[in-house]
């Protein structure tokens, strides 16, 4: 089982969607989309505190996409 988060779990106006096969995977995944997408330099340790809280178990099935960071977007 995969690890998801969302965009939209953090509050943001985005339908973007990162998965992992771990927490860490999908959190890096997801901080690679905020620098490259959003602007965000800095993402402070109590935003990717927040960002583990809100990661979900799910079935993730690629999407595709560029991602700065390697891997694919989901």
């Amino acid at each position: 089982m995969g690890k998801l988060l969302r965009c939209r779990d953090m509050g943001v106006d985005c339908d973007f969607e990162a998965c992992g096969e771990t927490p860490e995977e999908g959190l890096k995944t997801a901080v690679d989309h905020a620098r490259a997408v959003h602007g965000l330099n800095d993402i402070p340790e109590k935003d990717r505190a927040r960002a583990r809280t809100a990661i979900q178990d799910a079935f993730c099935v690629p999407k595709g996409g560029y991602n700065p960071g390697g891997g694919g977007f989901y």
